[in-house]
């Protein structure tokens, strides 16, 4: 409990409302998303290194699992910062709440960037909230225009053709209830809904193209059917919304997409077993335009797909699993390794502090409470006025500190100042009360500052330091 800061008064709006954990969890697990995410990049191109381009469903996989672990890591690290560090105390329910962060890691660099962090909690959740909705905004509007796809302009298939697609169903072994219909709105066949799913087909495709290349198209389209690839790409696009700003993220998810294809290309195949006509059905519709919506999931999936997946699909490979893939294996535990150490780093060592809660509560009462935690910690402790209600919130206090604390919210004393410079008042308010006011940064260190204080203890001087200094 090294350093700390005082935000501004737009992140004390903003902490009425969310809470200051809620901020300072949030703010701090979104940037650290940004080297996590960009270290399971490294581990997922190291990995993928060890697979064949012919394994799509594996790679997809290994990309999805991917960006789960971002997630994943995310949600740690929300909940460790959660669990830490933020300290609020408040001498009574009227008056004004002062907050800090402290740092611990001893490094005077991390400790400034900390502290700047710190001090624009408010923006950081502001700007990711903005971001966030935009995205979502952007995600529904793909969805109402998926849905007046499925309710506009559709025709039924011809019955022969009805029945020739049903097939196709039965060939793919899917469980669920398939729909065929022809839309003279688009261009592209796609794949609509999860649990009722539909397949549409542009109207022109029955002219345009031979009865084989029509039940590979379709047999496409199936195979994201029956991969419940619509709901995997709705699933990420809410990630992708979530970590609009992680460049990382947005790798990943590029390569789920050219996977998802690369999968669903393998099963028609496998079904068809007649690549070369596949390929020419692809070359095909290259030529066509590409309708791609958010969450519809399309044969052409991106048109810079394209290639690649025909290129793919006759590639012959070579077993190069030699010494090169064990100096790879090696590396992949090193980063393991780092991985590892970097959650332990941010995991939270309770084992030596203690979390003081209270709203009006008698400092007897809140010394037993220390003493529960930290047992032999007040041994040394003598109140002068044990009945004395104080409201404060310590998280994770040190063990070692707790004596401290007690005595400066028992001291009680007077200060004046008349016109000095404020970070020249906060050197006496540190020589008086170490403890609460060990390092604290101020915003604004060379504002000229004021006061005339009596009988007042060292928390109720804090929250008129955060007073001051949230004006500026």
């Amino acid at each position: 409990m090294s350093q700390s800061s005082f935000d501004s008064s737009h992140f004390v709006v903003l902490s009425d409302v969310f809470g200051t954990d809620l901020l300072h969890a949030l703010s701090w697990s979104l940037l650290h998303s940004l080297w996590q995410a960009g270290l399971v990049s490294v581990c997922l191109i190291m990995l993928i290194s060890l697979t064949k381009k012919s394994q799509a469903n594996l790679r997809f996989s290994m990309y999805a699992l991917g960006m789960l672990t971002c997630l994943l890591l995310s949600l740690v690290t929300f909940f460790s910062y959660f669990r830490s560090s933020v300290l609020t105390l408040s001498f009574s329910p009227q008056g004004r709440v002062a907050t800090y962060i402290p740092s611990t890691s001893g490094d005077a660099l991390i400790d400034n960037l900390s502290t700047y962090i710190n001090q624009h909690l408010s923006e950081i959740v502001l700007i990711w909230s903005i971001g966030f909705l935009l995205m979502g905004a952007k995600s529904a509007w793909a969805l109402y225009c998926d849905r007046r796809l499925m309710q506009r302009d559709l025709f039924v298939l011809p019955a022969a053709w009805e029945i020739r697609l049903l097939e196709l169903v039965g060939r793919m072994d899917l469980h669920k209830v398939v729909r065929f219909r022809l839309s003279n709105t688009i261009n592209m066949p796609c794949v609509l809904g999860y649990f009722k799913p539909i397949v549409l087909l542009p109207a022109s495709l029955l002219l345009g193209m031979s009865p084989q290349q029509i039940e590979l198209i379709v047999l496409h389209e199936l195979a994201h059917v029956k991969r419940h690839d619509v709901l995997f790409a709705n699933l990420q696009c809410v990630v992708k919304a979530l970590y609009f700003f992680n460049p990382f993220v947005f790798w990943i998810s590029a390569k789920l997409d050219q996977e998802r294809e690369n999968a669903c290309d393998d099963i028609a195949v496998g079904i068809c077993r007649n690549p070369l006509l596949y390929a020419q059905t692809l070359q095909h519709f290259a030529e066509m335009h590409v309708h791609f919506l958010t969450t519809t999931i399309a044969l052409n999936g991106r048109k810079n797909m394209l290639l690649p997946r025909i290129q793919r699909l006759f590639l012959t490979e070579k077993n190069t699993m030699k010494h090169v893939h064990r100096i790879i294996s090696a590396t992949l535990l090193l980063s393991l390794g780092i991985t590892t150490a970097a959650c332990a780093w941010m995991q939270i060592d309770s084992g030596n502090t203690v979390n003081l809660h209270g709203k009006n509560m008698p400092l007897k009462q809140l010394l037993q409470t220390a003493e529960s935690a930290c047992p032999g910690s007040t041994a040394q402790i003598k109140l002068h006025q044990p009945d004395m209600k104080v409201s404060v919130n310590f998280t994770n206090v040190a063990c070692s500190d707790v004596a401290a604390i007690f005595g400066d919210m028992e001291e009680r004393f007077g200060v004046k100042f008349n016109e000095v410079k404020f970070d020249a008042a906060l050197t006496i308010f540190r020589q008086r009360c170490p403890t609460v006011f060990r390092d604290v940064t101020l915003k604004n260190p060379k504002a000229i500052y004021s006061s005339d204080m009596k009988d007042v203890t060292c928390l109720e001087i804090l929250d008129a330091v955060a007073a001051f200094d949230a004006k500026f």
